[in-house]
């Protein structure tokens, strides 16, 4: 008899594993998960999050270093995991209905935060400006590092000149770190 350490079910280490396998890790070992209200499942590994889907025991793996952040709404019991996008479309919010997110909610800050690389706000006029994010996949020190960028309150892409000065900050701080 093979005795299971773990408090989630059998066909999400499954689920994780199958949505795992064509990626440079492998199947990967989920380290917390936590079951939303309505029976789903979210898990977290060394390299991803693993968000439900509208298939029964599926998941869809996104890499920490594509996760903007995450909010916890303690009045609603939602906790919205936001997802990074191209620039000048909307994050991707995926909101999780669940009771309390524990450990999951501790390994979602832990993870989210090793990803950051390099984070720089840049001043374009005034005190507004843009916030620069450089990101990688926790899991290996050698992953490529993706940028992003977000431009504050009060600024759009499309006013002259702020496109090309947030681009122009982008190559000053990849300058600067060599990135």
């Amino acid at each position: 008899m093979k005795l299971r350490r773990t408090s989630w079910p059998r066909e999400l280490t499954e689920a994780v594993n199958a949505a795992s396998r064509h990626t440079t890790h492998g199947n990967e070992h989920i380290l917390a998960a936590v079951e939303l209200t309505d029976a789903h499942w979210v898990a977290g590994t060394r390299s991803a999050v693993y968000l439900p889907t509208d298939s029964p025991n599926t998941v869809r793996r996104v890499g920490w270093e594509k996760i903007e952040r995450a909010s916890w709404d303690s009045e609603a019991s939602v906790l919205t995991v936001f997802e990074t996008t191209d620039f000048g479309t909307p994050l991707r919010a995926t909101e999780l209905k669940v009771d309390d997110p524990g450990r999951f909610g501790q390994l979602l800050r832990e993870r989210v935060d090793a990803s950051i690389v390099v984070q720089r706000h840049v001043p374009l006029a005034g005190k507004r400006g843009v916030r620069i994010v450089g990101r990688r996949n926790p899991a290996t020190t050698d992953a490529a590092v993706t940028w992003n960028f977000v431009l504050d309150k009060g600024l759009e892409p499309d006013q002259p000149g702020v496109l090309d000065a947030a681009e122009a900050a982008l190559k000053q701080v990849r300058d600067e770190f060599g990135i």
